[in-house]
């Protein structure tokens, strides 16, 4: 059957989420210590990565949490809530230097030129995956009524139904769609358990150990390798 759309998830698949994360977070902390926060540093970073493990990424208080959880050890004079501030400025300011991977960079040119449906699939706070995207360049690589993001459609990886519901959103059938994705339990296990083809981004995010029910159809190092399969295993008139 032929393919009809290309579908990705964001983070770890179009830029590396798990490194920006860690280099955010240190950024962070130090800023908080700098800003009076009386605790060794790195003792404090691990401490902020467990209540992101605790309370997930989309938690929005973890540096409140991260004080309480330190007992509200602060320098003499020294408000918790500039303390708190600091550390949320210094996160968003390294959100300035994320960058996609290069080479989903040129895949999504390739595919431009196809006629294929270019959509993601992700989990997460709407404005905050809409922002990556912006922030990334990327928001134009994506037709507007092909990006499904979690919280918006009240159904979240890893049930299958998100990927019913891109699909009818599109007008495809799932045979006609692949999906990439970095994990394999949340990515490709549902994307297969709709019926997309599959397709794993092998890389060094957090998911790099994790297993799945279902191995993926294709599985590469990088979005180079993606726009090869496209070519010679579903006749994709993509560019050499």
């Amino acid at each position: 059957m032929q393919l009809r759309a290309v579908l990705f998830d964001i983070d770890d698949t179009l830029f590396p989420t798990t490194k920006f994360a860690g280099r955010a977070r240190r950024r962070a902390v130090d800023a908080m210590v700098h800003a009076g926060l009386d605790v060794d540093p790195e003792a404090a970073y691990r401490e902020l990565e467990e209540v992101v493990r605790e309370f997930s990424s989309n938690y929005g208080h973890h540096f409140d949490k991260l004080v309480l959880r330190l007992g509200a050890r602060l320098r003499p004079g020294v408000h918790p809530a500039i303390v708190i501030a600091s550390g949320i400025c210094a996160y968003h300011a390294a959100k300035e230097h994320i960058r996609p991977y290069p080479d989903a960079v040129r895949a999504l040119h390739a595919l431009a030129s196809t006629g294929l449906q270019r959509g993601v699939v992700t989990n997460g706070l709407t404005v905050k995956q809409a922002e990556k995207l912006v922030r990334l360049g990327l928001e134009r690589a994506f037709s507007p009524n092909a990006i499904f993001i979690s919280e918006e459609l009240g159904v979240a990886k890893p049930h299958p139904k998100i990927f019913s519901i891109a699909c009818e959103s599109l007008g495809i059938r799932p045979s006609e769609a692949l999906y990439v994705g970095d994990h394999p339990a949340k990515d490709i296990d549902p994307a297969h358990e709709a019926g997309l083809h599959t397709c794993l981004r092998r890389g060094e995010g957090r998911h790099v150990e994790e297993t799945a029910a279902h191995e993926p159809e294709f599985a590469v190092d990088n979005l180079d390798e993606l726009v090869t399969i496209l070519r010679e295993r579903f006749g994709v008139p993509v560019p050499a």
